[in-house]
């Protein structure tokens, strides 16, 4: 893409970005679920209905409590134990509202930027991002049920761009798979003047979710920036850290982790000690992805 086709295309996405009605809206599912976590008396038995009435969820949520990491397994036989045993409202209503919300956007199921691996990273720092919320210091600034729901959307930026821009998003997954290393948010602003967190950020207000969830995806890059619910985008871009994905680095080279997790009031062996747990789970995490495009 010459500069000036760049410059169309930039300002092209811009503008449609800014139209928040030709954002696809959430599907009815989500829709519904969103009113549940909004709802201040719903229980634990209206989440259960609500996930009972789709397959692809019901299947979802009791292969998920049935993770090792758990230690249920084939115990689990019912969704209603699945989210009062083991996952919990909070974390149940987190991981179905991601994946209801993300049907309603097309994108390449295979790729270092395909739906599988998203998912599976987007599962990953979900878990990590709710189990180091609960070691803060200072755990009333924080809820780690937001904590989980950021995490698992942060990077829901690369499915809206796919959906608008299929050709281009195809050329970045390719460029992307010629060198895995490659720092993405510099490849997407040079080649495309437009990166996936800014994305992401339209896509999350033009749904309406909550205001720490939408700056934790427009913000995970900037561990540095200051005002309103910084401490959950330092929470996110303190696992991306320590998750460590190829082309995934921040723009903070200049603040170490161990900064970070200071300033959220985490201890650098309870950030090693959840890390290990995350990363036993990457293969279980990884089937469960494959689980979603079936």
């Amino acid at each position: 893409m010459n500069a000036q086709d760049k410059q169309e295309f930039n300002i092209a996405l811009r503008q449609t970005l800014q139209q928040t009605d030709l954002i696809p809206p959430l599907p009815e599912t989500a829709r519904k679920i969103l009113a549940l976590r909004n709802k201040p008396d719903a229980n634990s038995e209206e989440l259960v209905r609500l996930i009972e009435g789709d397959p692809v969820l019901s299947v979802f949520v009791m292969k998920y409590a049935r993770m090792a990491v758990f230690g249920y397994g084939d115990r689990i036989t019912s969704v209603t134990q699945a989210v009062s045993l083991v996952l919990g409202y909070a974390t149940a209503l987190n991981v179905i509202l991601g994946i209801a919300s993300s049907g309603c956007l097309k994108i390449p199921n295979y790729g270092p930027l395909g739906r599988v691996r998203i998912w599976s990273d987007a599962l990953e720092c979900a878990q990590l991002s709710r189990e180091l919320s609960k070691h803060m210091a200072k755990k009333q600034l924080i809820d780690p049920g937001l904590a989980y729901l950021g995490g698992l959307l942060q990077n829901f930026g690369y499915l809206l761009f796919a959906h608008f821009c299929p050709k281009e998003f195809a050329s970045l997954n390719e460029m992307i798979s010629l060198d895995p290393k490659q720092d993405i948010r510099a490849l997407e602003m040079r080649n495309f003047g437009i990166t996936h967190d800014l994305i992401g950020l339209y896509l999350l207000k033009a749904w309406d979710l909550p205001e720490e969830v939408i700056l934790m995806a427009g913000k995970h890059h900037f561990p540095d920036c200051a005002g309103k619910h910084v401490v959950y985008v330092k929470l996110v871009a303190t696992v991306n850290r320590l998750l460590q994905k190829e082309g995934m680095s921040d723009t903070c080279a200049h603040i170490e982790t161990s900064t970070l997790l200071e300033d959220l009031g985490i201890s650098e062996s309870d950030a090693e000690t959840e890390l290990q747990k995350s990363l036993a789970c990457q293969n279980e995490l990884n089937k469960l992805a494959h689980e979603l495009i079936a």
